[in-house]
């Protein structure tokens, strides 16, 4: 593998981290740990959160550099892991160039959850958090039930639509109230109130808020004051949503 190939690697590997949701420092670190290993002289890099950018010198004295924007995406942390694992053996020789960008194609292919294990997820989420904020049995119960609707109408109806994330969100939010209200209409023992926010805590963006809350106490205001306002819009086109379908219940 030659340098541009090498530095491609690295390039390759830190925006996949970054495409997963790994931590910035997370990122710098990995990618200047396996720069060394690969020997790429005069190597920089600068990670935002939306965005990397990398520079190194080659032998002829060229600079090569690249730069992509990403966009900000969910974490799995299961891709992360694998990558760090490899980044380790890379740095500690114990993989070749080649194997590594093998092992990392591999990696990026794999899903590391299977589409039951997150319905579960949505509705185990969803009834305990309905029951912390003092939901009754019931309420539980319809929220384990929204939980799982939510799920399958986010993995299987919303990706047919070509929508952005404010538009998906808004109408996720929005499919959790109809069907809250639906609910209490049909079944008057149940609380509105503990239903939607059952239902709607999947959408809420706190992993976003406590890492932009990090960013900006580590010094990197770029990237905590991105984090901190895409997690404020997404927690408005919550609040957006669930508003809309609570005032047009009211008045029906």
């Amino acid at each position: 593998m030659d340098e541009r190939e090498a530095f491609d690697l690295v390039y390759d590997i830190g925006e996949t981290l970054l495409k997963n949701g790994a931590e910035i420092k997370r990122i710098e670190t990995t990618i200047h740990h396996i720069a060394k290993a690969l020997e790429l002289q005069e190597f920089d890099s600068f990670v935002l959160i939306n965005g990397i950018f990398m520079t190194a010198r080659l032998k002829d004295q060229t600079v090569q550099a690249r730069v992509r924007d990403v966009p900000i995406s969910p974490i799995n942390l299961g891709r992360i892991e694998q990558i760090n694992t490899l980044s380790r053996r890379l740095a500690e020789k114990r993989l070749n160039p080649e194997e590594a960008n093998q092992w990392l194609q591999e990696i990026k292919q794999q899903t590391f959850s299977s589409n039951p294990l997150k319905i579960f997820a949505y509705a185990f989420g969803s009834a305990s958090f309905c029951f912390i904020f003092g939901g009754s049995i019931w309420d539980t119960m319809g929220a384990l039930l929204l939980g799982v609707i939510l799920a399958c109408f986010t993995m299987y109806l919303l990706p047919k639509f070509n929508m952005s994330d404010i538009i998906l969100t808004i109408t996720s939010s929005g499919f959790v109230s109809i069907l809250a209200c639906l609910f209490v209409h049909f079944v008057p023992i149940l609380q509105l109130t503990s239903l939607i926010t059952g239902g709607i805590i999947s959408l809420l963006p706190g992993v976003a808020i406590v890492n932009g809350i990090r960013y900006l106490f580590d010094g990197d205001y770029s990237s905590g004051w991105g984090q901190m306002i895409n997690a404020l819009i997404t927690a408005l086109c919550v609040s957006v949503g669930v508003g809309l379908v609570l005032r047009v219940f009211s008045m029906l």
